[in-house]
């Protein structure tokens, strides 16, 4: 029986004292978007150690070929970029759809080796997300912090990038699709940081989901939701959505740091050297809550097996 109770407190223990490591998963993510060059913008990207991001291309609906790598380090990344290498952007013409995905590093320091530094998983899946990629002379491209308050009932947008003069709307969703506008920031074209959108918050559920949308101006200078077109790639739209939480406080993620076997792939290097993409965020947030709800069942089945015993 006291075997019993001290294995279970020094789980408890243990799991008390994972703190980020269970707070958070290796992840990214990323929307559909337009862009000149083959960069990509990637809107949040977790590492629990030092990794790469990597653009991959589509292959049947999973990972294909490598087309570009970034070095990252661990931690969160909002914002962050990585371009696709210029042979394979040549060949791009409209629309493409890729992979931004994460990589371990098998040898912290070394330079990329597809081979070693193999995909990382989320949840049984690829640690990244597919999205559509259209080849435009104008990108567009929007960034939040996909999670938080409204602050004076506005919304924060870290970064855009509008491909002529338009308006950020943020819209109310429903079963992951559009809803009404809720507020809009006109904007000239060009990129854009550290904005905020107003926001009506009335009759507005603490945890609703929004959706921040690239819109472009029919020409009068304010935003009209029946004439301001959304931008959107391959049918979708160039957006970042945001999930409304009372005290601003991120969610728990699982952290799952094992690689998954690779089957082949080609492409790139890339060195350990910091490189520098605004606009980019990294933090490493999140982490408690989710934590202490564990350690608190572990003692109820520590308290459950002593009287148990004794019985």
């Amino acid at each position: 029986m006291r075997a019993s109770i001290l294995l279970l407190g020094l789980l408890a223990l243990a799991v008390a004292g994972a703190g980020l490591a269970v707070a958070h998963g290796n992840h990214a993510t990323a929307n559909p978007q337009v862009s000149g060059n083959g960069t990509v913008v990637v809107e949040e990207a977790f590492l629990s150690t030092d990794g790469y991001l990597v653009l991959r291309a589509d292959d049947g609906g999973e990972p294909g070929r490598i087309v570009g790598v970034r070095s990252l380090d661990p931690g969160r990344h909002r914002g962050v970029t990585v371009r696709a290498d210029d042979a394979f952007w040549s060949t791009v013409r409209g629309n493409v759809t890729l992979w931004a995905v994460l990589h371990a590093d098998a040898e912290a320091g070394d330079a990329f080796d597809p081979a070693a530094d193999t995909m990382l998983e989320w949840f049984g899946g690829p640690a990244g997300q597919r999205l559509a990629v259209a080849r435009g002379e104008r990108p567009a491209s929007v960034v939040t912090r996909g999670v938080g308050s409204l602050e004076n009932g506005t919304l924060p947008v870290l970064a855009a990038r509008l491909p002529a003069a338009g308006s950020l709307v943020v819209h109310a969703t429903a079963d992951g699709t559009f809803g009404r506008p809720l507020g809009s920031r006109t904007l000239a074209a060009g990129r854009h940081t550290n904005v905020r959108v107003p926001v009506n918050t009335t009759g507005l559920d603490d945890r609703a989901t929004l959706a921040v949308a690239v819109h472009t101006d029919d020409g009068d200078g304010r935003f009209e939701a029946g004439a301001d077109p959304v931008v959107r790639v391959a049918g979708e739209p160039v957006v970042s959505r945001y999930e409304r939480l009372p005290d601003g406080r991120d969610s728990i993620r699982v952290n799952t740091p094992t690689p998954s076997p690779e089957q082949g792939g080609d492409g790139g290097t890339a060195d350990r050297t910091p490189t520098t993409h605004s606009p980019a965020d990294t933090s490493a947030d999140g982490a408690g809550p989710g934590v202490w709800g564990v350690t608190l069942a572990v003692a109820v089945i520590a308290v459950w097996l002593a009287r148990r015993q004794d019985a």
